[in-house]
C-alpha cells in the first residue's frame, strides 16, 4: 500500500505537468540548529531543521545537531524538486515540501501575524487551538483531546477548555517530568492515544518521524477527527485534507514565527 509520501510524490508530479519545469529547480539548501524557549509555557526547544528552496522553501524538522549541509548536498542543487532524493529523509521531506510549494493552493482561511517570535507562538497556538475546538464541537460533547507532539503552548491553551487532554511525545524529558502537569506518554503510544480521543491534535514532525501514516490510519479506523500543524511539510496541507481525509490542517510556511517580523498561517479544512 502506497505511503503517504508515495503518494504525495505522484500528485506534484500529476498536478505539475503545465508548470515550467524551472520553477522545480531545486535553487538551495540550508539547515538551521536553535536553542528556544519562545514563552515561558513553551519547553525549552532543542531542534534542528532543513529548508529547501525552489521558487519558495520548504521545511523539515531533524533532530539538534543532524542537519549537515556540506559539500556533498552541492550534487543535488540544481536538480528537479519532484524528482530529488536528499541525502536524509529530513532532507528528502524539505525539498519535496519545496517542489508542493510551487503548486497553486486554496486555503480556507489566511492569517498575517506580526511581532516578536514571543507574541507571535502564542497567536498561532490561539489559532491551532480555535481549529481543534472547532473540530471538537462536530464531535457532538466530545472532550477528549490527544496532543502528539508536544507544544507546550498548545496545552497552555487547551488547559483553559472543558477538554480531557492526553500527550505524547519521543522527548525522554517530557516522558519523565510531563509537561504543565499533563503526563507525556511516549511517542510509540501515539496511535494508541489517538485511537481514544476525539480530536487528535498532531504536530507535523509526525512526517519527519515516520508515524503520521499510523496515526491517520488509526485516526480513520476509530472515527477521530484530526487537526494537523504543519511546519514540516506545510506545503502538503492542502493535500492533507484533500487526499488523505484529515479534518482540518494550520500550516506555517517560513519565515516562520522564530523570527521577527511577518508569518503566515493557512487554515485547510475539509467541509462535510
Amino acid at each position: 500500500m502506497p505511503t503517504i509520501v508515495d503518494t504525495l510524490r505522484t500528485i506534484v508530479a500529476e498536478r505539475s505537468h503545465d508548470l515550467p519545469d524551472d520553477d522545480f529547480r531545486l535553487r538551495a539548501l540550508w539547515g538551521v540548529d536553535y536553542r528556544a524557549q519562545p514563552t515561558p509555557y513553551e519547553r525549552f526547544m532543542v531542534y534542528s531543521f532543513v529548508m529547501a528552496q525552489t521558487l519558495r522553501q520548504g521545511c523539515c524538522y531533524a533532530d539538534f545537531g543532524t542537519v549537515s549541509i556540506d559539500a556533498g548536498s552541492d550534487a543535488l542543487i540544481g536538480g528537479d524538486a519532484r524528482e530529488t532524493t536528499g541525502r536524509t529523509h529530513e532532507e528528502s521531506m524539505a525539498i519535496l515540501d519545496a517542489a508542493f510549494a510551487v503548486l497553486p493552493h486554496d486555503p480556507q482561511r489566511r492569517l498575517v501575524i506580526e511581532g516578536l517570535p514571543s507574541g507571535k507562538a502564542l497567536a498561532r497556538a490561539e489559532v491551532i487551538v480555535e481549529e481543534t475546538m472547532r473540530q471538537l464541537r462536530r464531535t457532538g460533547g466530545g472532550k477528549r483531546v490527544a496532543q502528539i507532539g508536544v507544544l507546550g503552548n498548545l496545552l497552555h491553551l487547551l488547559q483553559q477548555e472543558d477538554v480531557t487532554l492526553a500527550a505524547s511525545d519521543f522527548d525522554p524529558e517530557l516522558i519523565e517530568h510531563g509537561m504543565l502537569g499533563v503526563p507525556v506518554q511516549h511517542g510509540d503510544r501515539s496511535a494508541e492515544l489517538v485511537a481514544d480521543a476525539d480530536v487528535a491534535l498532531v504536530c507535523g514532525e509526525t512526517l519527519a518521524s515516520d508515524t503520521l501514516d499510523e496515526l491517520v490510519a488509526a485516526a480513520r479506523e476509530h472515527g477521530t477527527r484530526m487537526v494537523v500543524f504543519a511546519v514540516s511539510g506545510c506545503h502538503f496541507a492542502e493535500e492533507y485534507v484533500r487526499t488523505f481525509g484529515i479534518d482540518a490542517v494550520v500550516s506555517e510556511p517560513q519565515p516562520q514565527y522564530l523570527f521577527q517580523g511577518s508569518s503566515v498561517l493557512e487554515v485547510f479544512r475539509r467541509e462535510p
